[in-house]
């Protein structure tokens, strides 16, 4: 897993509740607020590099989480693969003639988009 934005926020959305307060709270200042290390450290009322190892240690802790886990990999292919489900029922859908099996059609792919937006 990489440093990219999505994945931070996956990681932080499943596990920052297991983060310490202040490993939550100055990753949450420094990532989804944007706001640079010195500010945070300016608001917080601590030095640059104490936050800086307090965002080192969220990432790190939240990773072994995921390695241990995989819960943010398995979301991701399953969201993935519910798109693609998705894809080829409203494939399907287009391609059949007006009447049952379209709406049926049609109501899984809602049905799947509904799923998709609970996980």
């Amino acid at each position: 897993m990489s440093d990219g934005p999505l994945e931070l926020a996956l990681l932080f959305d499943f596990f920052g509740d297991l983060l310490t307060d202040t490993q939550r709270e100055y990753f949450d200042l420094y990532y989804n607020d944007d706001m640079s290390l010195a500010e945070v450290a300016e608001l917080k009322g601590v030095s640059r590099p104490a936050v800086l190892d307090a965002v080192k240690k969220a990432k790190s802790a939240m990773r072994r989480l995921e390695d241990k886990t995989g819960v943010v990999k398995r979301f991701t292919e399953m969201r993935l693969g519910l798109m693609e489900l998705q894809r080829k029922v409203s494939e399907l859908a287009a391609a059949l003639p007006e009447g049952a099996e379209m709406r049926l059609a049609q109501e899984i792919a809602n049905d799947i988009e509904e799923l998709k937006n609970g996980i």
